[in-house]
């Protein structure tokens, strides 16, 4: 996705999460590629959409029992206007977000550390989830790799919690001494039992490709800020939302 693009999105993402938590008190909790929709720019595609099938129908599997497969017409084509309103969808598991929440919520490769220890999640769960997600958008891949079920055929809690160890070194003793799962993890010491897991190269620097020079150092500064062993540390979606890189050249909307 152009990063000129990203940014008009993100800042509809953001002032989304924001209304979320600030004004209706909940807590997405499942936060991901999938449940972010844009609304199409223009209706008129309906109708050319259409037009199109007519004229120049796809493929149709007839079925013997008299049924009609038909494959999806997906290219809308170019954009002909501004990128349509973005909308955060699928709150089958949000909850109250004014209370300390606990269990197991986010997809595997968007779980914030917080829910892999079990010590209680809030509004900033959501903040994690947004922050990795920006991997997906902006770079075509998620930043957790080795624990995305589209490319490891069983999820491990200890590999992700070393990825997250790599990119922002060891877990504050605090911060895991109140989980749960704490003691399957780490150590009494509050290190990792498996260090070897841990990566050496495995960096925000050296898995953003798309920006560099100051746009990167912005960039990963901005991301910085949602991706923290701390919950509370994590800033807000309106704190977010008056970041200068999410402004860099481009005005608020």
């Amino acid at each position: 996705m152009p990063p000129e693009i990203f940014k008009i999105i993100l800042q509809e993402i953001l002032q989304g999460l924001d209304y979320l938590h600030s004004e209706c008190h909940i807590i997405h909790t499942d936060l991901k590629p999938d449940n972010i929709m844009v609304r199409l720019e223009n209706r008129e595609l309906l109708s050319q959409n259409a037009r199109d099938e007519f004229e120049n129908p796809l493929p149709q599997k007839h079925c013997g029992d008299g049924r009609i497969i038909y494959l999806s017409r997906k290219d809308y084509g170019p954009l002909k206007d501004i990128i349509g309103l973005i909308e955060i969808v699928d709150f089958d598991l949000a909850v109250q977000g004014d209370i300390l929440q606990d269990g197991c919520i986010q997809a595997e490769v968007y779980r914030a550390p917080e829910v892999i220890l079990d010590r209680g999640y809030t509004y900033s769960a959501d903040i994690w989830s947004l922050g990795v997600m920006l991997w997906d958008f902006l770079e075509g891949r998620t930043l957790f790799k080795a624990v995305d079920p589209r490319t490891v055929e069983v999820y491990d809690d200890e590999t992700h919690l070393s990825y997250i160890t790599s990119l922002l070194g060891p877990a504050p003793k605090d911060f895991v001494s109140r989980g749960k799962r704490t003691s399957m993890f780490y150590t009494a010491a509050g290190t990792l039992k498996k260090e070897d897991l841990v990566p050496s190269t495995f960096s925000f620097e050296s898995t953003v490709s798309k920006f560099d020079g100051e746009e990167k150092r912005m960039f990963i500064r901005f991301v910085n800020r949602m991706i923290k062993w701390k919950p509370e540390e994590r800033s807000t979606a309106k704190e977010l939302l008056q970041d200068p890189w999410i402004h860099n050249d481009y005005p608020q909307i």
